[in-house]
């Protein structure tokens, strides 16, 4: 069997097994690797494979992380494992440990700012509570743009989460000012299913749709950091951290499914550590 063909077999594996938001993850690694090896048989791939590889994506991208070639590699090993049960030996590439990005205080406040002077406008309005809910709730993309009125439990200022990327239910919390922004335009746009379309049909918006949006608010603001919805992620779990919440209750807020996964948000920022720092040599004397 050729690799091409063990691609196909794991794609249909995944439609039926695994959540959207896995096979979305999956599609971008499943299309290079078809690409550069997918006429190779699947006998055939092993580490010098996997090697070459990632000596090739590093030739077309030499800025390429490891964290990213190791999602690479990753994708090749499950394919292969499940097309013919075998497991390929290869270590992952030690990946840096960065310090997560978060959107700066100043720029969501802008954002807002404009978008509350433009809530007559439906687009704005939508796009205004999109980003209210992500910083309220660190939500996945798939998780948000799946959203649905029957998923709304707004006495208990709950959100029931059940498009995950574990196939795992869970709710999530919105704070008292998003939930009265939420009831006005549920009411407001008459919202019978999911809470964000793009007003032309009753279905959820796609992710192209969402990064139409982010990217014209970023150049009408002429902001310069990223605002990716995985950025806003990162900056619900860093607030909640940093504001004193518990990292087992993170960790289920977030989804996930290893606590390891939610130990990487606890790190300090620049302006944490100049805080502690001026805090206690301020009072230094020698």
């Amino acid at each position: 069997m050729k690799v091409t063909e063990a691609i196909n077999k794991f794609k249909n594996y995944t439609e039926v097994t695994k959540s959207k938001g896995t096979q979305e993850y999956y599609v971008y690694y499943l299309k290079v690797i078809e690409d550069n090896i997918g006429n190779l048989e699947c006998d055939n791939v092993n580490s010098d494979v996997i090697l070459q590889y990632v000596k090739e994506r590093k030739g077309d991208n030499p800025e390429v992380s490891n964290a990213t070639l190791n999602k690479h590699i990753a994708a090749i090993k499950t394919v292969i494992k499940y097309a013919t049960d075998r497991e390929i030996k290869f270590n992952k590439l030690k990946e840096r440990k960065k310090i997560i990005p978060t959107v700066s205080v100043n720029t969501h406040k802008k954002i807002f700012s404009y978008y509350e002077k433009h809530l007559d406008d439906k687009f704005s309005f939508r796009n205004y509570l999109f980003f209210r809910i992500l910083l309220d709730t660190g939500l996945r993309l798939s998780e948000i743009t799946n959203l649905r009125i029957i998923d709304m439990e707004l006495e208990e200022n709950l959100i029931h989460v059940r498009t995950t990327k574990t196939d795992v239910d869970r709710y999530v919390a919105i704070t008292r000012s998003t939930k009265v922004l939420l009831n006005k335009f549920l009411i407001l746009q008459d919202v019978n299913n999911y809470i964000f379309t793009n007003f032309k049909d009753d279905e959820p918006m796609s992710t192209s749709s969402v990064e139409s949006f982010v990217y014209r608010i970023k150049k009408k603001l002429k902001i310069k950091e990223n605002i990716t919805p995985h950025k806003w992620r990162h900056t619900f779990a860093t607030n909640f951290l940093r504001s004193g919440g518990n990292i087992e209750t993170l960790r289920i807020l977030m989804g996930h499914s290893n606590l390891k996964t939610t130990q990487k948000y606890l790190h300090l920022s620049k302006q944490d550590i100049l805080t502690e720092y001026k805090r206690i040599m301020e009072n230094y004397v020698e």
